[in-house]
């Protein structure tokens, strides 16, 4: 997966707020552009939990359903 940016995964920001000095202290998105950061965010979040996940151990359905429906007959 290349890490490189392209121009449609820039944010977009639509006015900087900036300070008595010129120092650029908030921004200004369109709210579409909001919502496609959210969507990122979330995606990210789902990668980084299936990359925490990925070496543990594998369960067949079989094996984990005989598992389940033991637990449930208690």
């Amino acid at each position: 997966m290349s890490t490189a940016l392209k121009q449609k995964d820039m944010i977009s920001v639509k006015q900087y707020v900036t300070d008595e000095k010129g120092h650029k202290i908030a921004a200004i998105l369109d709210i579409k552009e909001l919502a496609r950061i959210k969507e990122l965010l979330e995606d990210l979040s789902d990668l980084k939990v299936i990359e925490d996940r990925a070496a543990e151990p594998v369960e067949g359905y079989e094996g984990y359903s005989r598992k389940r429906k033991a637990r449930l007959n208690v």
